[in-house]
């Protein structure tokens, strides 16, 4: 998401210099600056794997995540609430792997990372008081299990990765 907010008028100019200068490619769900024949890679963010670039307008620099450049090229305008990437894959920004979606949405297709928790041996099972429990869409819920909290997890969405 941007962290600077524009007017409806800088968004416009934007959406407008973006669509006359570059075009999606659908193969590999890049964008291409047109005027060079080239395709513009970005540069990673951080610890949230998307890729950003700068676009010049006006006079001005803009930075924005790739996925939303490919959103605008693709759909025609800005995306009102957040994009995920389906798969998963930050690096993934074919059209076809985007969703618009609301934060909630988005935080429920993420995928955890496969680490065990010392205390219970199973990833994203954790000791609470004394009790077994895990978080599922943001509340606590408490077994007595840990095999059973994990399993319950996973049926409600929570995806793991190694």
């Amino acid at each position: 998401m941007n962290k600077t907010k524009r007017t409806e008028a800088e968004q416009q100019e934007l959406l407008a210099s973006i669509r006359e200068r570059y075009e999606y490619v659908p193969e590999s769900g890049m964008i291409k600056n047109k005027a060079l024949n080239r395709l513009i890679k970005g540069n990673n963010t951080g610890t949230s794997g998307y890729l950003r670039t700068t676009f010049r307008c006006d006079g001005k620099n803009y930075h924005e995540d790739i996925h939303r450049v490919v959103w605008v090229l693709c759909k025609g305008h800005w995306p009102i609430g957040t994009i995920d990437h389906i798969n998963g894959n930050p690096l993934d920004n074919r059209i076809e792997n985007l969703r618009e979606c609301c934060q909630g949405e988005n935080r429920l297709n993420m995928e955890h990372l496969w680490v065990p928790n010392p205390e219970t041996g199973v990833p994203g099972v954790f000791l609470d008081k004394g009790s077994l429990c895990t978080r599922i869409r943001g509340k606590l819920n408490y077994f007595s299990s840990p095999y059973e909290a994990f399993f319950i997890a996973t049926l409600c969405g929570k995806r793991y990765r190694k």
